[in-house]
């Protein structure tokens, strides 16, 4: 009986849409459970809706460049004023984006995804190509599923929703390049170093990924060519960088030589009494990367100590690459420590794997070899399966929660008056009030932009009040509260306050009377109190007489 190995390709061929396609439904699913995101993840989500709404008019002088985020940004532009053809004519374009944020962000998020899934296939094919092993090629697919801390992100708008393309791109390239038998070709250099200015214009702990295709490369002239080439694309990819570098270099200083987060702390550059506790956390969380980690550094110590001089020079320096790029995240993500990032060296799992494999098949290159790999690599999907498992039960119950309770509060906030008077106190991620979402969106605008702005914000939600307890500032797009006016108009006067707390209320009170310049008599009731999240919804009447303010 004869075997069509055709079909038997054709078939394995189909194995690899099946990661995509499950990538694609966790995408959706996390965003339709999130809702809208001005309830609580105003940051860096309309950080980069501000960003992206400044470049989808033609401004690339954007006012937040840490990240830098720049092809991010780029992207939000894009899909700004691709989902503002959909829409009517009846407002303008700057109008309908601030009077639907969440739909435009939500947008974005959906593209990310579906553009990511199309990364997956592309890769799957990509890897079955090369190394005609079904087994490497769904394990490449497996990337992105890091459930302790994507489900986190996966429905929102941040720079690392955008780093498996990088981080999959380069692992594609350094499995080509180990598969070839000629040296590195110029054309390879220059799209590793593409990647490698991409990765970096999404996000500054990408830097350490150029440590791989600077040992990759094979001679030192072709390595040099690489960073040259790769801070040049790096300068244009990223030209808001580019536009604002001594402000941009000013933040990246700051970074190295202070200890804290967002270049704050002590001017050390690591601070060991945090750094432990630190990487303590960091290996708590991702216990199964870190054994996947010190197999590769086991296997790599054996395979050098039986080869010694045989050993394969590109196995050697593709081993070493991985190996000393997680070693030194693993440092700097202890000195200035959050769990997101890790995310560009976690992306790597699969190349350290097949890293693994590969040597492995050095020690007992059989047949038999390949396919007991194999079934170790089935053996890790099957438990990444359980593990992803594991935690969604757990981010749908967490997140879902959160969302819901918020949602009790905005509900009742959509339902006020829409010509009224709203104050606004709070310093959270999130609100049911999008006045506030808004007003810490333009925060992060270019002051050009934020000026630009301030009269089209004030024509679509005027008489708001924002309360930002952090600096003790009162922010608005019209004029300074008064309370006379306010009386006057004979508009309802609401106050929403993050937590139902007497000291927050005072505060609020009094913020407002210096605004107004001199003391009110002030009245409450309660319209709504949400007793699981804390918040709580006043309605203020006011008589502008200069008493005491008193709370009943």
């Amino acid at each position: 009986m004869k075997i069509d190995f055709s079909r038997v390709e054709k078939h394995q061929k189909l194995l690899l849409i099946i990661v995509p396609v499950l990538y694609l439904v966790a995408g959706i699913y996390f965003r339709l459970l999130l809702g809208n995101l001005s309830l609580r993840s105003v940051d860096p989500d309309y950080v980069y809706f501000m960003s992206g709404l400044s470049i989808s008019e033609g401004f690339l002088k954007v006012g937040h460049i840490d990240h830098p985020g720049t092809p991010l940004q780029i992207l939000i532009g894009i899909i700004f004023r691709i989902v503002f053809l959909f829409r009517g004519n009846n407002v303008s374009y700057i109008e309908d984006v601030f009077l639907h944020p969440d739909l435009y962000l939500s947008s974005a998020n959906l593209f990310i995804t579906v553009i990511t899934t199309a990364l997956l296939v592309y890769a799957g094919y990509k890897t079955f190509h090369i190394t005609k092993s079904v087994f490497y090629a769904v394990l490449v697919q497996t990337a992105p599923f890091l459930p302790v801390i994507w489900y986190d992100l996966i429905g929102r708008i941040t720079p690392e929703l955008m780093m498996p393309f990088p981080i999959i791109l380069l692992t594609l390239l350094v499995i080509q390049i180990y598969y070839a038998e000629n040296s590195v070709s110029y054309k390879t250099v220059i799209l590793l170093a593409l990647v490698s200015a991409f990765g970096l214009s999404l996000k500054l702990t990408y830097v350490l990924l150029w440590m791989i295709p600077f040992f990759v490369i094979d001679t030192w002239r072709k390595r040099f060519f690489f960073a040259g080439l790769s801070f040049i694309l790096f300068f244009l990819l990223a030209m808001p960088v580019t536009l604002q570098l001594n402000v941009f270099w000013g933040w990246v200083k700051n970074l190295f030589i202070h200890s804290g987060q967002y270049g704050g702390g002590e001017s050390n550059i690591i601070d060991f009494a945090s750094l432990i506790p630190n990487l303590k956390e960091l290996y708590g969380y991702e216990k199964r990367y870190f054994y996947v980690y010190f197999s590769l550094i086991a296997v790599f110590s054996g395979y050098l100590i039986y080869f010694r001089k045989k050993a394969e020079k590109t196995m050697v320096l593709i081993a070493i690459s991985v190996i000393l790029t997680i070693a030194v995240q693993l440092l700097i993500t202890g000195k200035h420590y959050a769990h997101r990032y890790f995310i560009p060296v976690l992306l790597l799992s699969p190349l350290m794997i097949f890293i693994i494999a590969e040597m492995i098949k050095k020690f007992y290159p059989k047949k038999i070899i390949t396919s007991i790999i194999n079934l170790g690599i089935v053996g890790i999907l099957i438990w990444n399966v359980q593990f992803n498992r594991q935690w969604l039960p757990v981010k749908t119950e967490a997140l879902g929660t959160d969302v819901e309770n918020r949602m009790n509060t905005w509900h009742v906030a959509q339902s006020l008056d829409k010509i009224s008077y709203k104050i606004i106190a709070s310093q959270n991620y999130g609100c049911p009030f999008i006045e506030y979402t808004l007003m810490y969106s333009t925060v992060w605008a270019n002051h050009k932009k934020q000026e630009e702005y301030k009269p089209i914000l004030n024509k679509l939600y005027p008489d708001t009040y924002n309360f930002f307890t952090w600096d003790n500032s009162m922010r608005y797009w019209g004029e300074k509260f008064n309370a006379q006016k306010a009386v006057a108009s004979g508009k309802k006067i609401y106050l929403y306050l993050e937590r139902n707390e007497e000291e927050l209320y005072n505060r609020t009170i009094s913020k407002l009377q210096e605004e107004n310049g001199a003391p009110f008599n002030i009245q409450n009731d309660t319209v709504f109190l949400n007793n699981k999240t804390e918040e709580i919804i006043f309605r203020l009447s006011i008589q502008p007489e200069p008493v005491d303010s008193l709370r009943n």
